[in-house]
């Protein structure tokens, strides 16, 4: 079986349509989100109807759970961002809250034995704050790797870190498929057989997608675009 894994679409729908068009295309049935569908893009709403529409299966990110728990999870959130999450907050529909709702932080699945865990990014179980995961800066100053090193799983599929990277063909970050500069997107094809990992890159309208940001004026709008997208407003 071929499972289609991504992460960090974060409000972009044009990439999202991509992909979706793309994982149909190829036949494969079993799609995973990684989290962080909302938050930073102009489309949070439409995001969240693809995933629900298309019965994808996702794990919470840290902006869902900014959603779901509140800000006060986050203690190193500013005034803009703070802003900005109530935007989203208004922005969900009911349906799309229970959804949210029921989805879980962590997802396994067993491949003739062996064990495959999917997350937005590796959780800090010894850790007692609200916020769940690991400082993003394990993923640059190296010290993920001795993390990673005794986690009882033979895969582990995550995100967060928006630059794809691997550690020890144990571990995947899929990167982000929303939060790019260009016209290009990606996923990630898991072979549940033959237990490979291939990455797929494809375009998205990014004409469609720069004039969505024009038109929705949100919280922090023209600072997000410039750093997660390259767009001067």
């Amino acid at each position: 079986m071929k499972v289609a894994i991504f992460s960090d679409i974060h409000g972009n729908r044009e990439a999202l349509i991509s992909i979706i068009k793309d994982i149909k295309k190829e036949g494969i049935k079993k799609i995973i989100c990684l989290g962080d569908t909302i938050g930073i893009g102009p489309n949070p709403k439409e995001c969240m109807d693809i995933i629900v529409d298309n019965n994808i299966k996702m794990v919470l990110g840290n902006h869902e759970l900014y959603f779901i728990k509140g800000t006060q999870i986050d203690d190193e959130m500013g005034d803009g961002e703070i802003k900005h999450q109530n935007w989203i907050k208004n922005q969900i529909t009911d349906r799309q809250k229970q959804y949210l709702e029921k989805c879980n932080m962590t997802y396994e699945i067993d491949c003739n034995g062996k064990k495959v865990v999917f997350e937005h990014f590796l959780i800090d179980y010894n850790s007692n704050d609200q916020y769940p995961f690991h400082d993003l800066k394990i993923a640059k100053d190296g010290s993920i790797n001795e993390i990673v090193k005794p986690l009882n799983y033979d895969l582990i599929f995550i995100g967060h870190e928006h630059n794809a990277f691997t550690v020890d063909n144990k571990l995947y970050d899929v990167g982000s498929s929303g939060c790019r500069k260009d016209n290009t997107t990606q996923y990630t094809i898991f072979d549940t057989e033959t237990f490979t990992v291939e990455a797929k890159s494809l375009e998205y309208d990014r004409t469609n997608f720069e004039q969505d940001l024009l038109k929705e004026n949100y919280p922090d709008r023209n600072l997000i675009a410039k750093c997660f997208f390259g767009i001067e407003l």
